[in-house]
């Protein structure tokens, strides 16, 4: 989990990570403990460029699927779905007023998976190579495991 926002954390810091520290446990789930896991994790991560992210997975969402994205700046703040919802239908009934979220991941990114895939047809049709490289991937992949072995041994770890 998080290997996306951790993807999305280098592209607008532009930095790589130097430490990391990560918290949680299974709150809902035990099932998740016998593999070190967590249902509910946090991890803070301060960049070599001296800003930080922080990022929060859980697997407890009863209200449907919820990815949200905030960008703290000293000058304002960006808000990325912050309000999960399918649609902007509200409902209004007898149960007061809800609205709809995605169920899955699929629904939630659907135009994200179309974009994908057109970006891949692009870039055969100019024959020009993706942006993301293999070495994103691998980068990622390492910080992910480094976020993990933080949340496995309760301490702030350097990259």
């Amino acid at each position: 989990m998080m290997v996306h926002d951790i993807d999305l954390a280098r592209w607008f810091t532009g930095s790589e990570p130097e430490t990391v520290y990560a918290i949680g446990g299974c709150y809902a789930h035990p099932e998740f403990g016998k593999y070190n896991d967590g249902d509910n994790v946090s991890c803070l991560m301060k960049f070599k460029n001296q800003s930080m992210a922080y990022f929060f997975a859980g697997r407890t969402a009863p209200h449907g699927y919820n990815v949200e994205t905030e960008i703290i700046g000293t000058k304002g703040i960006l808000r990325i779905a912050n309000v999960p919802q399918k649609n902007l239908v509200e409902i209004l009934d007898e149960h007061g007023v809800r609205k709809e979220c995605s169920e899955n991941f699929l629904e939630r990114f659907d135009s994200a998976y179309v974009n994908e895939v057109q970006e891949f047809v692009n870039c055969i049709i100019e024959k020009r190579k993706p942006t993301v490289t293999v070495y994103d991937g691998t980068r990622v992949s390492e910080i992910a495991y480094k976020c993990k072995e933080s949340f496995e041994r309760g301490e702030l770890l350097r990259f």
